[in-house]
């Protein structure tokens, strides 16, 4: 058995974590699959899936960790659009400068995860949570579940 089910958010800015657990939680339940696994994947590139710790001070140390990695202050050719020809979309008139966002998301961030089905329920450890974590910037995001099994 599969079910899929996709989202929309709007973020609220870089590293807006949305726990996204429940709505998952409901595809679980909605699809009648009993042992199986979700996945949750993120079809951008400047979004990540996570799970983690539902502590919310997490969030706080990925920005330190954001900063560390790629600092928002420092020079990123992708950002450079005196140089850059690849990638630039034509309906946007404001292309963002996110390079940091980018490579944040190559190195630490996740285009998706897969959580076990259990008993008709996600497999999470008790402090566990799913997030939505948006790396750039405020905008109108998607992401999709889908549940296998039997």
């Amino acid at each position: 058995m599969i079910s899929y089910e996709e989202f929309t958010t709007v973020t609220e800015g870089r590293l807006d974590a949305l726990d996204i657990t429940p709505e998952i939680e409901k595809v679980v339940a909605n699809s009648g699959v009993t042992q199986g696994s979700a996945l949750v994947f993120s079809p951008h590139t400047t979004c990540c899936v996570l799970v983690a710790n539902g502590d919310r001070s997490l969030v706080k140390a990925l920005g330190k960790a954001m900063e560390l990695l790629e600092p928002e202050d420092g020079y990123y050719h992708h950002d450079d659009f005196s140089v850059r020809t690849e990638n630039l979309d034509p309906n946007v008139d404001d292309e963002p400068e996110n390079a940091p966002a980018h490579l944040v998301h190559v190195f630490s961030g996740k285009a998706s995860e897969v959580i076990p089905v259990q008993d008709g329920h996600l497999g999470l450890g008790d402090a566990q949570r799913v997030y939505f974590v948006e790396l750039c910037s405020a905008r109108s995001r998607r992401y999709v579940v889908q549940v296998l099994g039997e």
